[in-house]
Order: C-alpha cells, then sequence, then structure tokens
C-alpha cells in the first residue's frame, strides 16, 4: 500500500518541546525506531497520510555547523583579554576545562532525555523529549522559571548583536569614506555626520536584513547561512594569526593625522609612542584578576538552548551519533578558541582590549574583519530568536494554565465548582486536541475542517506574533542603548551559566538518584552543578562590584 507524504508546520506549546526527539537508546546505545512528535517550537516535518512523522532528514554535518555556529561567535573577541586577566597557562586550562564541562552538559541533557522517554513509553503516552520535557519531568515547579532564564539569556545576546552591527559599521565607514579618492580634505566632523557613519543607521539596517532569516522554522533551514557565519568566523581568525605572525604590523600608523581620525574617540590625544602597543604576557595572575574573567571562558561554549532542536533533526540520532555532533561541535570550537587567545593575547600582550579588534590599527584587513563580524552576528541572529520563541510560547501556555487552575479553584470555594470543572475539561480537551494534531497523533481520523483552521490560526499567532515581538523590542532597546556590559554580564552570569551548568547537572542527578545510573556520570553532574551554583554569584558579584571582565 503506497504511502502518501505531506509537508506540515507545526508549533508546539513547550519550550524545545517543538522537536521531536524520536529516539531511544538501548544499552547498545543503539537508537529504536519511535514515532514520537509533537512538541514547542515551530517547524515544518514530513507526514504521512496517518498524520505519523517520517524519519528527520538532518545529517551530522548540517547539525555540526549550526551547533558550532551557536558556540563561536563575537565573544570570543573577548577571549584574548580574559587570557591578559588569567594568565597564558591558566587561560588554556580554564579553556579546556570549560569545554569539558559544556560537552558534559550536553550528555547529561541527552541521557535524561531517553530516560524521561523510557519512562513515558509505559505509560503509552505520546513524549517530547526537550529541555522542557525532561525538566518537567526532574523539576515540575521550576519550568517557568527556566524557560525565563533562557528567554531573557537569548534576548540579552540577540540585543547585544545589534549593538555589536552599530560600533563595528560605523568604525568600518569611518576608514572607508576616508580612502575614498577625493576625500582627503573631508574634515573629521564631515565624516562624523555622514549617514553611514550612523550607527542608528547600521542598527536599522541590521534589523532589516534579519527580518528573512528570523521566520525559518527548522535550524537545519539555517545550515548554509550558518555555513557562510563559520566561514568568516575562521576568517576573522586567520587575520589574527596574520598579525600575531608578523605578516602585518598590529601597531601600524600611517600618519598622526590618519590615526586622530580613526580614534573612536575624536578627543582622545594620539600617543606619541606608537610601538608601546604591545604589552608583557604572563603564565599567571593574581587570583583576584583570574576570577574577575572566569566567565568568559564559561560562557564562550554555551550552546545548550538549541540542542534539542538540532538533535531532534538529525537522522537516526543514536546516542552515539548525538555524541558526534557534540564532540565535533565542541572540539572545533575549542580548536578555534585556542588560536584566537593565545595568538591574540601573543600580538598585545597585557595591553590587550575586551574586544581585540579595538586594538587592530585601522587597516583595509581590519575593516574587513570588522564588516564580517557584522555578518557574522546578523546570520547568527535566529540562533538566538529560535530558543527564546520557543521559550515564550511554553510560557504563555504555561501562565494561561495557572490562571485556569486558580481560577477554577476559587470558583470551588464559592459553590459553582461544577461547573467551572464543566468547562475546564472543556477547554482541556481542546488543548488536548490541538496537541494532538501538533504531536501529528490522531485519534479521530475525520478532523472537523473548522476546527484544523482554529488550530492554524493559533500556531501562526503564536509563531509569527512572538518573532515580531521579540524582534521589535530588541531593534528598540539596542537603538537607545549603546553599552550593554552590565546587562549582558548579569544575563550571561545568571541565563548561560543555568543552562549550561546548573539544569544540566540538577535534571540528571533528580532523574538518575545515586545507584541508578552511571556511578561516573552522576558524579561529574553534582561536580557540574556544583561548579554552576558557585560561577552565579562569583560572575554576579565581579559584574556589578568590580567593573565586569577585562
Amino acid at each position: 500500500m503506497s504511502t502518501d507524504t505531506n509537508r506540515r508546520s507545526l508549533v508546539r506549546s513547550d519550550y524545545f518541546q517543538d522537536d521531536p526527539l524520536s529516539f531511544d537508546y538501548n544499552e547498545e546505545g543503539e537508537g529504536e525506531e519511535v514515532d514520537n512528535s509533537g512538541g514547542a517550537s515551530n517547524f515544518e516535518v514530513d507526514i504521512d497520510s496517518s498524520g505519523n512523522l517520517l524519519p528527520n532528514k538532518a545529517s551530522i554535518g548540517s547539525c555540526v555547523i549550526n551547533l558550532l555556529n551557536t558556540v563561536a561567535g563575537a565573544g570570543m573577541l573577548g577571549l584574548p583579554g580574559a587570557y591578559a586577566g588569567a594568565g597564558y597557562v591558566v587561560g588554556t586550562l580554564l579553556l579546556i576545562i570549560a569545554a569539558f564541562f559544556s560537552a558534559l552538559g550536553l550528555r547529561l541533557l541527552s541521557v535524561s532525555a531517553a530516560t524521561v522517554r523510557s519512562r513515558e513509553q509505559d505509560k503509552n503516552a505520546p513524549f517530547t523529549a526537550s529541555f522542557y520535557t525532561i525538566a518537567r519531568a526532574a523539576l515540575p515547579e521550576s519550568t517557568i522559571f527556566i524557560d525565563g532564564a533562557v528567554a531573557l539569556k537569548c534576548f540579552g545576546v540577540a540585543t547585544g548583536y545589534f549593538v555589536t552591527v552599530g560600533d563595528c559599521m560605523v568604525d568600518s565607514f569611518h576608514y572607508i569614506l576616508r580612502k575614498i579618492p577625493g576625500q582627503d580634505e573631508t574634515t573629521f566632523q564631515e565624516i562624523e555626520d555622514a549617514l553611514l557613519t550612523n550607527r542608528d543607521f547600521w542598527v536599522l539596517c541590521a534589523f532589516v536584513f534579519v527580518i528573512p532569516i528570523s521566520f525559518f522554522k527548522t535550524l537545519d533551514s539555517l545550515k548554509f547561512t550558518s555555513t557562510m557565519s563559520l566561514m568568516l568566523i575562521y576568517g576573522l581568525a586567520i587575520g589574527i594569526i596574520a598579525y600575531a605572525q608578523g605578516m602585518f604590523d598590529p601597531c601600524e600608523v600611517s600618519n598622526a593625522n590618519n590615526a586622530q581620525y580613526y580614534l573612536e574617540d575624536a578627543n582622545r590625544e594620539l600617543d606619541a609612542t606608537i610601538d608601546s602597543c604591545k604589552g608583557e604576557t604572563e603564565a599567571f595572575t593574581d587570583s583576584d584578576s583570574t576570577l574577575k574573567n572566569i566567565s568568559i571562558f564559561v560562557f564562550s561554549f554555551t550552546c545548550h538552548q538549541n540542542v534539542f532542536t538540532i538533535v531532534n533533526e538529525l537522522k537516526n540520532p543514536t546516542q552515539r551519533r548525538v555524541d558526534t555532533v557534540f564532540i565535533f561541535s565542541i572540539g572545533c570550537a575549542l580548536l578555534l578558541y585556542l588560536v584566537v587567545a593565545i595568538e591574540g593575547y601573543a600580538t598585545y600582550g597585557n595591553d590587550v582590549k575586551g574586544n581585540i579588534l579595538l586594538n587592530y590599527p585601522q587597516t583595509g584587513l581590519v575593516t574587513v574583519m570588522r564588516i564580517g563580524i557584522t555578518v557574522m552576528v546578523v546570520l547568527s541572529y535566529p540562533l538566538q530568536l529560535d530558543p527564546s520563541r520557543r521559550c515564550l510560547t511554553s510560557l504563555i501556555y504555561a501562565i494561561y494554565d495557572r490562571r485556569e487552575k486558580e481560577r477554577i479553584s476559587i470558583e470551588r470555594q464559592t459553590g459553582s465548582g461544577e461547573q467551572a470543572e464543566s468547562g475546564h475539561d472543556q477547554r482541556d480537551e481542546m488543548l488536548d486536541n490541538l496537541a494532538d494534531a501538533l504531536d501529528g497523533s490522531s485519534h479521530d481520523t475525520n478532523i472537523d475542517e473548522n476546527e484544523d483552521e482554529m488550530k492554524d490560526l493559533i500556531e501562526n499567532f503564536l509563531f509569527y506574533g512572538i518573532t515580531c515581538g521579540f524582534l521589535v523590542l530588541s531593534f528598540m532597546i539596542a537603538m537607545t542603548v549603546t553599552d550593554l556590559g552590565t546587562v549582558l554580564g548579569v544575563v550571561g552570569a545568571t541565563g548561560s551559566t543555568m543552562v549550561s551548568y546548573v539544569l544540566p547537572g540538577a535534571i540528571y542527578i533528580k532523574l538518575h538518584p545515586s545507584g541508578t545510573g552511571s556511578n561516573s556520570l552522576y558524579f561529574l553532574a553534582r561536580l557540574q552543578l556544583t561548579l554552576g551554583m558557585i560561577i552565579i554569584p562569583v560572575a554576579l558579584y565581579f559584574v556589578l562590584f568590580k567593573g565586569g571582565a577585562g
């Protein structure tokens, strides 16, 4: 009998519950084919005539590219400065340790997903493995808090991308306009007043450019933009290596007038001793300086907000294949970070700035690097929007459900409980029908056409409404705030550490009490949870009271 296939756009009601994790792990680590569907995100999948999901089609390479692009970003520009604070020996050790615990967190989440899946299978109920669903199984009282932390973290990073675009493009066109033939006599003030050196103009351009790529419903659809973004990242690394190896002069200044023009602050005086741009390098520094920069190492490997989306799209997602994606993604990011951090620190030593691009002379190559960073963060924007959108979708359903329960409780106390319960049952039935449709499973093959239209309307309203709201709000903040240092520092210290350290450890420990799982994983999960609980207050202290990293 032939099987008809078609495309269906699904929008799910739980964070990371959006994507079906259609696998179960047996003792050999092989994936067993499971008919799972449903969840919380918005994406397109293939379904047959019975509404069952067909196998996911994303390759290991596609998943590695998207996860690596989530890990590697503009934040790596701060790693040379972190090395200056910690020393190159301690800095290297911290990078390796951070990479290890990032990969461990990914492993803990995937194993926990398999555990919850096996338990739900006994109930003969549909299940979607996701950050939300496994957190709900392990820590049911904290799911709303988890959604809020992840949404805030992703929103802060995405807003920071707009700020980065404004800064990089203004600096780039300061150089470009000065080099246009016939513009040698142009005064500094004339260039400052030009549209192309207006920060708000470039933030607006970034906003316009991210709109088309913000409405993709799967991360696999972003594999081409992610590939381009990674090429730009590695191109930036090559530029840093070129300066470190003496192929270009890192202290080059053509003349005093041009140097004054290129400075970000027109009133800042030019240092007469140009050769003093290089500082000393140290193997070790004091503990206070090291702790001040530790958050940079921790946050540089945060990618856990997208892990289930990527895993759920992976073809034949056995544990072995899932681990391969984790290892290659974190491994490639570690190598990239080591190169950028070591070479950048070797170039400028202790004089390196928090953003290493601020150290380099205003030349054509550095301008290309700045533009490359701009393109990279624009292409990376959807990787922050996607998990935040799912998170906010989950919050909407969770808040609605909580209010309904409170209303029913009040009505019962006032004597109208029976009627209220009946109404609530009708709502539950409606939501269950909606969930069944989103899951791709149907208990009634004759679904009413009007009901389908209403479900599609709800799906589209949530997907497009949240996406537009996210875009507009992040744009408005970026237009009014030029320095998100403290805000992003607080968001990173809380959201990033919560997602990559605290939650993976806490979830695994809750689902695998001592003696019920791998003893080694249990010990490492406790260690990861403990580190996360230490890092959060330490990072917040330095952000709020010590001026942050750098």
